[in-house]
Order: C-alpha cells, then sequence, then structure tokens
C-alpha cells in the first residue's frame, strides 16, 4: 500500500477497489441471472421490471456497456423497498401489500430456477450487508433508502438466513434503471457518465430525494486525530495543503509535508476557485455539481459528519465519472461549505422528471425555480467537447 493509499483508507469513508470489482462483477452476474430466467419464463418481466429484449441490449451496445460498468453502484435495486416488507421476512410479521404483489407476480418456479434464484438472493444480500458496514453511502450505492440501509445493517448473520428461507424463490432484485428514457439513451450509444449518473438519481427510492440540511463545517467537534486523519485523506483527494490547514486548524507547514508525502510533489499554490456559478455555467457542471451534493445528503442523512460526508462522496464521485471529475477537491470544498452557509446555490425540481438540480439564487444570476429544465432533459449531457474560444480579431 502507498502512501495515497494509506491515508485514503478511512474505515466507512472508502471504498476499496476490491469491494469496487466485487460490485461490477456482481453487476454482470445478477443481468446473466436476469437475462436466463427471463429466456425460461417470460412473466418474471414484471417482478425484474425489464424486458429479455431490452437486456439483450447490454451485449450489442458495448460502449455504453463500458460507462454503466465503470460506476460503483449496483445495476440492481431490491424488489423489497421498504422497511415494513423486509421485518415480516426478517420477524415473520404479516405481509405487507408490496410483498404481497410481488408474490401474485411470482411463477411457479422448482428445480434449477429456484436453486438458481435462492443463490442469487444471497449473494445479494452478502454483497449488501458488506457494503451496509463498510460505506456510509451504501444507501445510493445499493438503490436503497437510508431507513432501509439502517435497519438491515442491524440484522446479524442468523436473522438473515432466515429471512432468506422464508423469501424462498421470491427474487430480490430487479433491474435499476426504471425511466422510460434509459434504454433509448443506451441503444443511442449517448450513455455518457453524466447520464449514467442522472438516470441513478432520477430511478433513487423516494425517500432518498428529501432534501437534507447541508452541514457545515463550523460546526465540527474533532480530536486533533481526527482532524489529521480527515485532513490527510482529502488530501489525497487532492485538497491542497493551503486549504486543508484552513479548515481543519492544522499546522500549515505540517500540512505542507503531508501533501508531499502522499503526492510526492508540493501542493498547488494560487488563489482558489471560489466562484459559485462555476457550479451551473454549463450543462456538465451542473450535472456534476447536483450528484455531489447528491451523494453528499446521503451521507449526511446516514450519520456522517460534513467532513466524513465530504471524504465518502469525494470516493465515490472520483469513481462515478472514470478518472475525470470536473470538481476538485477544493471546489468540493466550495460548494458544500456554501450551500451550508447561505441560499445563492440551491436544489430546484425539474420541471419535466423533477430530479432536483442545483441551482443558481444569487445577485449574479437567478434561475427561475418553476421553469427549471435539467441537462438531461434538454438533451445536453452528450460527449464532452473542449470549449473554443475565439480570438477577440477573429471576424
Amino acid at each position: 500500500m502507498n502512501a495515497k493509499e494509506k491515508y485514503l483508507a478511512v474505515e466507512r469513508l472508502h471504498v476499496p477497489e476490491w469491494q469496487t470489482d466485487q460490485i461490477q462483477s456482481a453487476n454482470f452476474d445478477f443481468v446473466e441471472f436476469m437475462r436466463w430466467l427471463l429466456a425460461s419464463e417470460s412473466r418474471f418481466n414484471e417482478i425484474f421490471k425489464v424486458e429479455r429484449k431490452e437486456i439483450e441490449h447490454l451485449r450489442a451496445n458495448q460502449a455504453s456497456l463500458r460507462s454503466l460498468l465503470r460506476t460503483p453502484f449496483l445495476m440492481v435495486a431490491p424488489t423489497l423497498t421498504t422497511v415494513e416488507d423486509w421485518r415480516c421476512f426478517v420477524e415473520d410479521t404479516p405481509t405487507t401489500l408490496a410483498v404481497d404483489r410481488l408474490r401474485n407476480m411470482l411463477p411457479p418456479v422448482e428445480g434449477i430456477e429456484l436453486f438458481a434464484i435462492r443463490n442469487h438472493n444471497h449473494r445479494f444480500m452478502t454483497l449488501a450487508s458488506n457494503l451496509i458496514h463498510t460505506s456510509v453511502l451504501a444507501a445510493p450505492l445499493l438503490g436503497i433508502t437510508p431507513a432501509v440501509a439502517e435497519y438491515l445493517g442491524t440484522l446479524r448473520s442468523s436473522q438473515i438466513r432466515m429471512a432468506l428461507q422464508r423469501i424462498g424463490g421470491l427474487p430480490l432484485f430487479r433491474w435499476r434503471f426504471t425511466s422510460t428514457t434509459f434504454w433509448y439513451e443506451f441503444t443511442a450509444d449517448t450513455l455518457t457518465d453524466e447520464a449514467v449518473a442522472h438516470q441513478i438519481m432520477l430511478t433513487a427510492p423516494l425517500e432518498a430525494t428529501k432534501a437534507t440540511r447541508i452541514l457545515g463545517f463550523s460546526e465540527l467537534r474533532m480530536e486533533r486525530w481526527q482532524k489529521e486523519t480527515f485532513a490527510s485523506a482529502m488530501m489525497a483527494h487532492g485538497l491542497r495543503a493551503s486549504t486543508a490547514s484552513d479548515v481543519f486548524t492544522l499546522n500549515p507547514n505540517k500540512m505542507r509535508a503531508r501533501f508531499v508525502e502522499i503526492h510526492g510533489k508540493s501542493s498547488p499554490c494560487g488563489n482558489r476557485a471560489m466562484s459559485l456559478t462555476w457550479f451551473v455555467e454549463t450543462a456538465p457542471q451542473r450535472l456534476h455539481a447536483t450528484m455531489y451534493i447528491w451523494l453528499y445528503r446521503k451521507a449526511i442523512a446516514h450519520g456522517a459528519s460534513a467532513a466524513e460526508a465530504l471524504i465518502a462522496t469525494h470516493d465515490i464521485y472520483s469513481r462515478l465519472f472514470g478518472g475525470t471529475p470536473l470538481i476538485s477537491a477544493d471546489r468540493a470544498y466550495n460548494l458544500t461549505s456554501a450551500m451550508a452557509a447561505d441560499t445563492r446555490l440551491t436544489t430546484a425540481p425539474c420541471r419535466s422528471c423533477s430530479t432536483h438540480y442545483v441551482v443558481s439564487n444569487s445577485d449574479v444570476r437567478v434561475e427561475m425555480h418553476h421553469s427549471f429544465t435539467c441537462p438531461a432533459c434538454a438533451q445536453e449531457l452528450g460527449p464532452r467537447r473542449k470549449r473554443v474560444r475565439k480570438n477577440k480579431g477573429a471576424t
């Protein structure tokens, strides 16, 4: 383990590479399982929320598939969406209406099909349990609400095994991206990383879209060792040494030395990026800012502090965009601290899809919340292109 990996590996704030590999491997297996089961019995499409012909598109469009699989998110979501749904299997209480509907949809299963369903249910629960206990962002990674993640995190292994026995042949997961636009973008080879991020937010459970108050760093109460741990983790993500020393009130010389230890070079100098309108200047920048705040709020909802949420969010955000994130660690701190302090940046729902996006509310730029259209619905999330500046003397 090199210095950067050592400082990144903060408990519950970093998803290690091996766990991301597990998610991607599970994505392949779960999709192939659904395709196989749909081939044997088409009625499973009501449970899986996807048709076999749509699943087959995954093999035909390799460019879009690579964009999808590069994310650290599961491509499936649980069929049991509330705590009450899970409790009826864990605690053997009366079944909910949602569970009764699922059972009514379930075709008769036996033999190898029943064995395959139980086997994949067990793998799904093992993966979900591991993520819930290792990441404050397990809920959005799994496509569940924070309440469900909290409940599943309290279960013992024996309770999970007993619940799986009661669940029997009912598949525990379905296709995650259920919007009408997903397959259109996928088959048209326009599924960019930004489009995937929009689909993740668009198809999130309803509870996950509720606004959570943005916490500020001024509200932190930490021991010195915690400050040094969090400052080192953020510097490993690229935060400047000067910013780390200011945010966590630590010795500037020590932070500069730590930055060199992590990256093997000096921390960048110069003015910090302080512009808030930058986050809404272009469609990709607005999408990136929105996804960042969406993840940040999910971490806060799971009990993380402002510093913990920032570290965990940057960890997932940088993986989501395939190594080409637009928001640096310094800009991320500026974004989250500004949204905690005032309303110059806020969120408003798109009038077409209702997804909440970051909008400007400052004296420099005011955007009409009631008539806002998000970049996805405005079809502005195609492949990124370099911005060309015209020479002033050009005719």
